[in-house]
């Protein structure tokens, strides 16, 4: 039997869900998973792989708020730093730890001078170049 007969057969043998997703996108996903972890009675349907414009876009780094550091945007870098723990938690099969080398060329204007840049230009955690946008300019 063909993996399309067998799903439309499992589809025929179950016909109703509590919830119907279509779309496995990440959204449908994490939906999909949140809902089963709930004990909801949810079907997913995708007509491609699960997930695969969002894998096929993504850089697939998880920087853990590294990046966030030089505009001392401080509660980025804490929310990144938890949702990259989590993923490690629970998907170590696909997160791992890397080293990262930070090179520092000058000592006096690199090592010395950052925490006093941190603190004074950027003390409000909020990216230097921040331009304000609505829902309406979308």
């Amino acid at each position: 039997m063909s993996k399309l007969r067998r799903t439309v057969q499992q589809l025929r043998d179950h016909p109703t869900a509590d919830v119907l997703i279509i779309g496995g996108g990440i959204n449908g996903i994490a939906t999909f998973r949140e809902l089963a972890l709930q004990g909801v009675d949810v079907t997913l349907v995708e007509r491609n792989d699960f997930v695969s414009g969002a894998s096929a876009a993504s850089s697939h780094m998880v920087h853990g708020g590294v990046r966030y550091l030089e505009n001392g945007e401080l509660r980025l870098v804490k929310e990144a730093v938890q949702e990259r723990n989590r993923l490690i938690r629970n998907a170590p099969h696909y997160v791992a730890p890397l080293l990262t080398t930070i090179p520092i060329f000058k000592t006096f204007s690199g090592v010395l001078t950052a925490p006093f840049r941190l603190l004074v230009s950027h003390g409000r955690g909020k990216p230097a170049s921040a331009v304000p946008c609505s829902s309406k300019s979308v």
